[in-house]
């Protein structure tokens, strides 16, 4: 369990046999660790499938925040890791698409844990804006937090290039987020064609970044270069909506060591399936990471993460 990502002060990591006939089981777990981060467990258990789960509890003492990782099967001799906190939270699925003659987006899952998926993410307050050209179509703000149906549409009446962009912050009422927390504000950029006669995923991408070499803290060392593992991916966003194809041209990233008020272009190489950015560090603070992802329809989709990982 690694700190500083959290909106939570404690975690409480339990392990749950994975039901074989129903899903109404969750009370049906042992705890594992009951703590503040950061820590780490050994946990021995029989062969059979378990489900690692982790519950997030505020300064206040309520569960905010957690999820349900993929299940594991083990036999006899088998072990696994299972990770929780790591560096870096980021978008986890949502794209924008065309449906019923609009541009819609759902504004979730907008700062989650990598190794939970999308049910590990937290509660945000976003800003949402649809343009084309020097026109803004729709502005919104939106929240997620105590409303599982938000929801973003703008109806468009003509194709062409449109612009969506999406400034999310973390946002959960009645309590403190602790001092330094991580992944605090994440900015989206797309921009793709759409046409109102046909509905379809736009063909824009999310990114994903996961630094080597953190300490428990998500903390890299001061003036150090550390290797970004940065992979670019899209999904189906629901079976009414045609999924197509798209590939990335180019993909850039950038750093910034003073919260994003200035930005330096980071080395990329390609790595099998995705790319290794390597961000050389500053002295102290947080560094804060940027891509952009060029596709093979013309679009282009730039996402940007405040405070990613520390430095300590």
């Amino acid at each position: 369990m690694r700190a500083g990502t959290q909106i939570g002060t404690q975690n409480d990591t339990a392990l749950q046999a994975a039901p074989k006939v129903d899903d109404c089981t969750t009370d049906l777990y042992a705890n594992v660790t009951d703590d503040s981060a950061p820590f780490s467990t050994t946990v021995h258990v029989t062969p059979g499938t378990w489900q690692p789960r982790d519950d997030v509890i505020a300064n206040n003492g309520d569960v905010v925040s957690g999820g349900f990782p993929a299940t594991r099967t083990l036999k006899a001799g088998q072990s696994f890791t299972q990770s929780f906190g790591r560096a870096v939270w980021s978008p986890m699925h949502y794209l924008p698409f065309v449906w019923q003659k609009s541009v819609n987006f759902i504004p979730d899952a907008l700062i989650g844990d990598p190794d939970v998926g999308v049910w590990g993410a937290d509660p945000t307050k976003e800003t949402v804006v649809l343009s084309k050209g020097s026109t803004t179509v729709k502005k919104q703000t939106l929240t997620n937090w105590g409303s599982s149906d938000a929801s973003f549409a703008a109806r468009i009446r003509s194709a062409g290039t449109y612009r969506l962009t999406v400034d999310a912050h973390r946002y959960r009422p009645g309590i403190t987020f602790p001092s330094g927390m991580l992944s605090s504000r994440v900015t989206l950029d797309w921009r793709f064609k759409a046409d109102p006669a046909k509905s379809v995923v736009a063909p824009v991408f999310m990114t994903r970044f996961l630094p080597a070499g953190l300490d428990s803290r998500n903390r890299a060392k001061a003036n150090s270069t550390t290797s970004v593992t940065v992979g670019a991916g899209r999904g189906s966003q629901g079976p009414d909506v045609k999924f197509t194809k798209s590939t990335v041209k180019s993909l850039k990233v950038w750093a910034s060591s003073d919260g994003g008020t200035t930005w330096k272009a980071v080395s990329v190489t390609r790595s099998g399936s995705a790319w290794k950015a390597a961000v050389h560090n500053p002295a102290s603070g947080a560094v804060a990471l940027r891509s952009q992802v060029t596709d093979s329809a013309g679009g282009t989709s730039v996402e940007t993460v405040y405070r990613a990982y520390a430095i300590g």
